[in-house]
């Protein structure tokens, strides 16, 4: 099965806005993509094959 990660402008704007007051933000925001990468169902599920972390 196949998965897209995306970000929305909105969310692009708001993590690099806050990137400036806590620096380790985008390691993490980056962890988390590697993470869900390679086990996708990771996190809480909603429903419909979507999941939250």
């Amino acid at each position: 099965m196949s998965y897209n990660i995306t970000a929305t402008p909105r969310f692009k704007r708001e993590l690099k806005r806050l990137a400036k007051k806590y620096p380790y933000l985008k390691n993490e925001y980056i962890a988390l993509i590697q993470d869900l990468e390679e086990n996708p169902s990771l996190g809480t599920p909603i429903g419909n094959d979507c999941f939250k972390p």
